[in-house]
């Protein structure tokens, strides 16, 4: 990933953090750490909140960042809405943040800003040992620093400078953790009326226990919501089909034989004019005809789109090379199938896959600006493989994530599981985008034999 992309994320994730959070997150390089603090400060002034900046040496980096922001920082810092306390112009000591935090909370409120936020990077703290770092940041909370005085509170940690259990020990007494572009709340977070116990160390392993625990309780949970959810799609799926089929059946039976009656008619009036000499009523049933020729279009492509005959008869191969040829003809786009055409699957994978394919190429029309779209259905040894692939604009999948591109996807993602199968998407701006979805061969129910 591009810089410019990684940073969009840092700073997405960060305006997340509002007031009663306290969190932290790690860095490698100076550039990241500057565009958190910068992106952290960038908010606050835009909530009214005084900014605090706690740095070990590296001030003039993030005024820098604050200033290629548009920020007049020098203005701001006159104003006391930003204050930048640096490790080598104060004797700084853990001991005293906690006070030093209240006070600048107390000069927040009595000076009516919407609150306070502080960021620290946390090497200013680096010689007093991990012990003392640790408890002072659990002690933040204990005294609900953030909380009684509406603050927001990030801590910033240079993994080349803190060793890996540093990090262990740094995390666990935060109660949010910043990870990418999300604000994630912290499943290994030990409150700090057990982690400042002296007995902490003896109950560590039984916290490490019961943490197990509830986790896998919550993952029962999610698995069985998930299950539930699968099985509550795939009757809504097997329902909205059975419906498309009546309603296609309905069409066919009662629409469509009653405009194949009125076209023999229309036949017979035609015939029968042509006997007599009069120009407007021939035109007339001209253009009657003409009506009822595209209206019996209309409603066969109606029921071609709710339910395609060819479907249970001849398969999805064949299904899709039609649905292609018709697509072709109505948009411009050339769509290619290719496949087994006597490869036969359950009902429901069928027709899982064919609505995958309506709804991809949809949102190719809609959205891709692709000329060419290949379709292609392949057959392994335990699975089938289908996938659609255009030339379009695509989209950048780390900072669109496919879930949050558009209804569409998600519909084909629902559809997929219910048929026991999985989709997954691959993109790159400019180089189009791929749609796959693998279904095992034993999915869906058995079709029946004749």
């Amino acid at each position: 990933m591009d810089t410019e992309n990684r940073f969009e994320k840092v700073r997405a994730a960060i305006r997340q953090l509002d007031s009663g959070i306290h969190a932290c997150t790690l860095y490698d390089r100076r550039e990241k750490e500057v565009a958190m603090a910068v992106s952290y400060i960038q908010a606050g002034l835009e909530r009214g909140e005084l900014c605090v900046c706690v740095v070990d040496d590296g001030g003039q980096s993030i005024r820098e960042g604050l200033a290629s922001e548009g920020i007049d920082v020098d203005a701001e810092l006159r104003a006391g809405r930003i204050i930048v306390f640096e490790k080598s112009a104060t004797n700084l000591r853990t001991s005293d943040m906690v006070g030093q935090i209240e006070a600048w909370a107390r000069q927040a409120r009595e000076a009516g800003f919407a609150g306070c936020r502080v960021t620290g990077e946390m090497t200013w703290a680096l010689h007093e040992g991990v012990t003392e770092l640790a408890q002072f940041e659990s002690r933040l909370d204990f005294y609900r620093i953030w909380q009684r005085h509406m603050c927001t509170g990030l801590c910033q940690f240079d993994v080349r400078r803190f060793t890996p259990e540093m990090i262990r020990e740094m995390i666990i007494v935060h109660p949010f953790v910043v990870v990418g572009d999300r604000l994630c709340r912290n499943p290994y977070y030990v409150e700090p009326e057990a982690y400042l116990s002296p007995d902490w160390p003896l109950q560590e392993t039984d916290w490490m226990i019961r943490n197990l625990e509830q986790l896998q309780l919550v993952e029962d949970d999610l698995r069985a919501s998930q299950e539930g959810y699968r099985a509550l799609t795939r009757r809504l799926v097997r329902l909205q089909d059975q419906e498309r089929r009546d309603m296609a059946r309905e069409l066919h039976d009662r629409v469509g034989q009653n405009l194949t009656a009125m076209r023999i008619n229309m036949d017979i009036i035609r015939t029968r004019l042509a006997q007599h000499d009069d120009s407007a009523i021939r035109a007339r049933a001209e253009d009657s005809m003409q009506l009822i020729e595209s209206t019996f279009k209309a409603v066969q492509n109606v029921m071609y789109d709710l339910r395609p005959p060819m479907l249970d008869e001849y398969g999805l191969g064949a299904s899709l090379e039609w649905y292609a040829k018709e697509f072709t003809e109505r948009t411009g786009i050339r769509v290619e199938s290719f496949g087994a055409e006597d490869l036969r699957m359950s009902p429901d994978v069928e027709i899982a896959l064919f609505r995958i394919a309506q709804e991809a190429l949809n949102n190719v029309a809609r959205h891709s600006q692709a000329k060419n779209v290949r379709i292609e259905l392949r057959q392994r040894e335990a699975e089938t493989v289908f996938s659609i692939q255009d030339d379009g604009v695509g989209f950048d999948v780390e900072r669109d994530r496919p879930a949050r591109v558009g209804y569409g996807l998600v519909t084909m993602r629902e559809r997929a599981e219910a048929a026991g199968g999985a989709l997954s998407t691959s993109s790159e701006k400019g180089h189009g985008t791929r749609i796959t979805v693998t279904v095992p061969r034993n999915a869906g129910p058995e079709r029946p034999t004749l």
